[in-house]
Order: C-alpha cells, then sequence, then structure tokens
C-alpha cells in the first residue's frame, strides 16, 4: 500500500497541497525524517501521515498516534471520568458536577460555591470555558455558551493559582511551561476593543516574528471578558486589569519552568500516562507555587490531553530555554 501513497520528504515538505503543515505534526515529522524514518501522506486535504522504519509503521495525526491506548484516549477526552481516574490515583482535582439542564444548574451555588468554572464536557483547546464565575446570571449565560459545544457540561470550583502545562513522554522526558495571560488596563476612557487594537498595535514584542503573538478577539476573549463584567465595548475604569485568554497561544505567555517543578510532577506524569498507556500526554495543572508538591492546598489538576498535546510552545517558550519533545516521542515510538 505505502508505495501508492505520497512520500513526504525534506525537500517536498513545505509543498504539501491543501494541507498546511505547523506547529506539534511539522515538528514532528522534521524530527522523523531527520531520523532516516520514511513518510507518507495518507490523504491528500489531512494532515494524517504513516511513518515507517524497517519493518514497523506507525500512524499519526498531529500528536496523536496508533501507539496511543484508544481507551485511555477515550477517557482522557472526557472530563469527568479522567478526574475520577485521577482521584484513585490519588491526584487532586477540583470538586465538580455534571449538569445537562438549566433546572441542575439552580443548585451548584450552594452545592459547590461561587466561584466557578463551566466547560464542555469533551471538549479541549479552551472552548467553550469561562472561569471565574461569580454570579447566577453568568453562571446561566456561561452553560448555555458551554451547551453549543457539548450536552454535557461540566461544572467546576475555581481554584485559585497560576496555569502550568507539564508535557511528558513516555519515555522520561518531559518540559513544563507557566502559562499567563495577556492583559489590558483600562485608562477609563477607551473601549476593551480599543484598549486590545491599541496593545497590538504599539506593543513592539507583537510585531511579525516577535516575541509575543498579537491578542486574538475570540469567543474565549469575550468570555473572559464576561467573568469580569465586561464585553468588549464596556470602558474599562482606569488601572483595571483584565485578563483576555489562557496562554501564550492567543496573545499572552509561555514561560518555562521546566528546572523549577517539584520532582513530584515528573512522577505525577509517569504514573498518569503510564495508567492511561499513552506515549504522551499534557497535564494541566492550577497550583500556587510549582516548586512545592501538588495537593489540595497548593493546587490541582484540571485537565489531561492525550488526543493532541501541543509540544510546539515548549520549543519556543516566550520566556526561557526552548525544549523539542518531538525527537524524543519520534525514538520512543521507534524504540526496538
Amino acid at each position: 500500500m505505502l508505495e501508492k501513497l505520497k512520500r513526504i520528504t525534506l525537500k517536498n515538505i513545505n509543498y504539501l497541497a491543501n494541507v498546511r503543515l505547523k506547529g506539534t505534526i511539522r515538528e514532528l515529522l522534521v524530527s522523523a525524517l531527520e531520523n532516516k524514518l520514511e513518510i507518507y501522506q495518507v490523504f491528500e486535504k489531512k494532515a494524517i501521515f504513516i511513518l515507517k522504519k524497517g519493518k514497523k509503521t506507525v500512524w499519526i495525526h498531529r500528536a496523536l498516534t496508533s501507539s496511543s491506548n484508544p481507551v485511555g484516549v477515550n477517557i482522557a477526552r472526557n472530563k469527568h471520568l479522567t478526574k475520577e481516574i485521577l482521584n484513585k490515583l490519588g491526584y487532586p482535582t477540583a470538586p465538580s458536577k455534571i449538569v445537562k439542564t438549566l433546572a441542575e444548574l439552580e443548585s451548584l451555588p450552594d452545592e459547590l460555591g461561587f466561584p466557578l468554572v463551566m466547560k464542555p464536557l469533551s471538549e479541549g483547546g479552551g472552548k467553550g470555558v469561562t472561569i471565574n464565575i461569580n454570579n447566577k446570571k453568568l453562571l446561566r449565560d456561561s452553560f448555555l455558551i458551554s451547551k453549543q459545544f457539548d450536552g454535557k457540561v461540566l461544572v467546576e470550583k475555581h481554584v485559585e493559582g497560576d496555569y502550568y502545562r507539564i508535557t511528558y513522554v513516555a519515555d522520561g522526558s518531559y518540559a513544563a511551561t507557566k502559562n499567563l495571560p495577556a492583559y489590558i488596563t483600562g485608562d477609563g476612557e477607551s473601549t476593551a476593543l480599543e484598549l486590545i487594537k491599541k496593545e497590538n498595535r504599539w506593543n513592539k514584542e507583537r510585531v511579525a516574528e516577535g516575541r509575543l503573538k498579537k491578542i486574538k478577539i475570540s469567543e474565549k476573549t469575550e468570555r473572559l471578558l464576561m467573568s469580569e463584567g465586561y464585553n468588549l465595548d464596556s470602558i474599562l475604569p482606569e488601572g483595571k486589569k483584565v485578563p483576555l485568554c489562557f496562554s501564550g497561544f492567543d496573545g499572552g505567555e509561555y514561560i518555562d519552568v521546566t528546572e523549577k517543578i517539584h520532582p513530584c510532577y515528573v512522577k505525577m506524569a509517569k504514573d498518569i500516562a503510564d495508567t492511561f498507556q499513552l506515549p504522551i500526554i499534557g497535564i494541566d495543572i492550577i497550583a500556587k507555587n510549582i516548586e512545592e508538591p501538588l495537593g489540595r492546598s497548593n493546587g490541582v489538576i484540571i485537565e489531561i490531553n492525550g488526543t493532541f498535546p501541543d509540544i510546539q510552545f515548549h520549543n519556543k517558550p516566550t520566556i526561557g530555554i526552548s525544549r523539542n519533545l518531538a525527537p524524543a516521542l519520534i525514538k520512543y515510538l521507534f524504540k526496538k
């Protein structure tokens, strides 16, 4: 079969018709080619490839591979099932409840207490997520937004702390970042939209190929403004600082903290990867201090990404050392 497919080389990787190769999948393919693997494109319009070395083949789509345990992948997609497994392993998660209707939503402020976080049960990438929900109107509005992405919604107790991502490869390689949002600060005269445009236009770090990406205006931006009681047309009071995103992907920061994390996080990542039987896994954490052990007093695991964990931002953090996990994953996939 392979001889009937298009062979990908370092010479033609930039000229694949109908497929935009960027980010994680590009890093993995380039690393595979540099390690003398054969690569074949399966579909003309999809970034799905077969990697071959000797008699062994591995299918790959972004960071999802045919070596991944399909049951583990499906469980990781379900945030509630993931929390149950994490709790059985002894790792802390935020108190939560699955909600399907507005009627079920009514009792949650009494059960969990404000502030709350709303997220679709099986959606990733921050889609449909609202944080710091502190009143019933915002709770209802956030629920209706999350329902657009999934019929079931997970409502969690909001946990104070910083947002971290640890990406772990089953060969023992790992990298960690502290993810900071982009902010705007009110001047008492400009709307939120005007402040975003000013920041994108005048911040020299947001130029093309600059250290920071331009702030994206999306439904996530509007939800974060909403959680602070504003919208794009609101005039922010002078000195009021408002977050607009979750990480460097939308204009914030990826700060490498790989060498700062407490050893317990590496053990934790290995436990989770082994339990889910996945070659690579992304773990999202809220913690007050990443240099101290994870616990309910210091933080919780908020999400596991076993399907498409992004490795690109470890390779290109906004601050800190570049950590390229692609060679480690390719080597692990084709270990003898």
